[in-house]
């Protein structure tokens, strides 16, 4: 099922209270409702209500919307999209525009509890940039809000920071400090290597190895994660224990994929983050995607940035470096340079990002792949401020007001790209991820059946129309490329 909601009237509560609702639902848990939610619980509670769940019920104390999923004792685990806390010179806006925001987090959290019926775990969180300060993006998201209103009533509900390593910089750029948790204790090592969609580009191109990377990583790490005898993924425990995961991320454009919602949201339950090949080194001339066409320069550029980042080849002269490099990159990027795999030509990362949507649909908790689903994986996708340009990092704020609830993350990432004006055919992610032969699949292959119900009227996938009134704008390295 997939429900889309879209409302003119819509929009983030001030960043006061914990974002109680504004009338006294009968099934509201809490007693007297006297919040200020902007309109945005009322918005996810019809999300709800359009999707038809619990139908019978509606209206009533009774009424409990995903009880069909969630059961009393289960452990739940809220996937958000807390990417990195607000910019120095980022309006609030632009920040609303890429992080899950706490008012939507809030309402849902509290329908998760109606089904859990005082039995059971819910925690919320991600793995955001290791460069991302935790404490900042509760305290900027309303999260930390959220969290504390639930401890106040005695509820089970938890933020959680999934990253097992983290560094701080500098305003200049260059480590000024990093922290490690032990990733065996926290992560399973899940060996992905038969399965993995990055097999396909792992294997020698002209003579040349294929060199995974990710930016601001060891080059050395990754390649011992992912490479043409190996690709394995630290996904942490909290999520393979969860009974349900449910994705809130954001309605957002991504620079390496095209658009980041449900689907590429899934990089967000590993704790240490060596294992996400987010490109390859080079251009197709090395055997690789990380920009278009290559040169002297680039080649250059691409060596220092992993000469920077290598753990094995220790000197003083990197905090300089480091702060050359960050800010080459920023003057390049000025002038329209590609870099980081940041453009449609990028065949990596969507393969990375599905890889860990079909680990987190069939693996266990004990981290063992299975033939069956191994939990339920539902989505509500957080559009009230959605993000356009460059994202995920750097979106400008489109004022989408939308909600979008599916039992099925690819389908809703599929409405999601009708919903910025994009064709899905030409997001990699987002149609390999609808491919019902592939090998553990995402959809079944009668997807297109399925029933979609916009603003109270039942739909189709190809009618669903720009909530905009036209395509989002594009990532600089998407432009021309998405519709």
């Amino acid at each position: 099922m997939l429900s889309v909601t879209s409302s003119s009237e819509a929009g983030y509560p001030p960043q006061t209270g914990s974002f109680s609702p504004a009338h006294p639902y009968p099934e509201y848990p809490f007693g007297s409702a006297d919040g200020v939610d902007g309109g945005v619980y009322a918005q996810v509670r019809e999300t709800f209500k359009q999707a038809g769940l619990d139908r019978e019920r509606f209206g009533s104390p009774a009424w409990n919307p995903l009880g069909q999923w969630i059961k009393p004792g289960h452990k739940v685990f809220l996937l958000c999209n807390f990417v990195q806390e607000k910019r120095l010179a980022q309006s609030r806006a632009a920040f609303d525009a890429k992080c899950t925001h706490g008012s939507v987090l809030r309402a849902l959290c509290d329908y998760v509890l109606i089904a859990l019926q005082g039995k059971g775990r819910v925690c919320f969180g991600n793995a955001p940039i290791q460069i991302a300060d935790w404490s900042a993006l509760m305290r900027e998201t309303g999260a930390g809000a959220v969290e504390e209103f639930y401890a106040r009533h005695a509820q089970t509900v938890r933020a959680v920071d999934l990253r097992t390593f983290m560094h701080r910089r500098s305003v200049l750029g260059n480590i000024i400090e990093s922290k490690a948790f032990d990733s065996a204790q926290l992560c399973k090592d899940i060996n992905f290597t038969s399965h993995s969609l990055l097999s396909a580009v792992s294997g020698r191109e002209a003579n040349m190895a294929v060199r995974f990377r990710v930016t601001d990583y060891d080059p050395a790490a990754t390649e011992r994660l992912q490479c043409s005898t190996r690709h394995a993924y630290l996904v942490h425990r909290e999520i393979l224990e969860s009974d349900v995961v449910i994705s809130v991320p954001k309605l957002k454009t991504h620079e390496k994929v095209g658009i980041t919602c449900g689907l590429k949201g899934f990089v967000g339950v590993v704790g240490h983050k060596d294992c996400l090949a987010h490109h390859r080194f080079g251009s197709a001339r090395e055997g690789g995607d990380e920009y278009p066409r290559g040169g002297r320069l680039r080649l250059w550029q691409s060596r220092f940035h992993d000469f920077l980042n290598s753990a094995a080849r220790p000197s003083p002269w990197k905090p300089a470096g480091m702060v050359l490099d960050r800010n080459l990159n920023r003057v390049l990027s000025r002038f329209g340079a590609i870099y980081g795999g940041s453009w449609n030509g990028n065949d990596t990362c969507w393969r990375m990002a599905l890889d860990l949507a079909r680990i987190v649909h069939y693996t266990s908790a004990d981290g063992h792949l299975q033939s069956t689903l191994a939990r339920q994986n539902l989505l509500l996708i957080d559009g009230i401020v959605a993000g356009e340009g460059q994202g995920p990092l750097s979106p400008s704020p489109a004022r989408a007001g939308t909600l979008v609830f599916s039992d099925n993350v690819a389908l809703g990432d599929l409405a999601a790209c009708r919903l910025m004006g994009y064709d899905p055919r030409l997001i990699p992610i987002v149609r390999e991820a609808l491919n019902p032969e592939l090998e553990f699949p995402l959809v079944t292959a009668d997807f297109k059946e399925q029933k979609v119900t916009m603003n109270g009227a039942e739909t189709s996938f190809e009618a669903i129309h720009p909530v905009l009134g036209r395509p989002f704008n594009p990532p600089h390295g998407w432009r021309g490329a998405l519709y």
